[in-house]
């Protein structure tokens, strides 16, 4: 099995040699430009636009504590929402018309024939194809052909 690598691994190093031996090509102008352009347009971004690495140490430290800050107002307000509801039957109690909305909704839908809802069910559907069609359109007509 090793001999039958061996004419691979020498065939392998040949081209490499080979292509070591080639001349390096330089970029097309306008890509060197390009480039150029783009480095200079990122180095003279203000802090703020860069990455957050780039942040001074002050700015990167005063994120960490307003973060932390409205992480723990965020818990803090949550509790006192739920501590506000005291146990769960005032919870439940509160809720009463969520309860009175579902039983509306199921009276209504044993009201309607059922071929109504699949017929809607159908159009929604329609709809939606359509609307993804119009949206594949607009896209291949403004951003492909541009």
């Amino acid at each position: 099995m090793v001999d039958r690598d061996k004419p691979d691994l020498q065939l392998e190093r040949q081209v490499h040699r080979s292509l070591r031996q080639l001349p390096q090509r330089r970029a097309p102008s306008s890509l060197e430009n390009r480039v150029w352009s783009e480095l200079a347009r990122l180095a003279s971004l203000p802090w703020w636009r860069r990455s957050f690495l780039h942040w001074p140490l002050a700015a990167r430290a005063s994120f960490f504590v307003l973060s932390a800050g409205l992480c723990a107002l965020t818990f803090l307000g949550s509790a006192r929402l739920f501590a506000g509801f005291g146990s769960a039957k005032r919870l439940a109690e509160s809720l009463t018309w969520l309860s009175t909305a579902a039983e509306a909704l199921a009276s209504l839908l044993r009201v309607v024939p059922s071929i109504w809802i699949y017929e809607a069910l159908a159009a929604a559907a329609l709809l939606y194809a359509l609307l993804f069609a119009l949206g594949a359109a607009a896209y291949r007509t403004l951003y492909l052909e541009a």
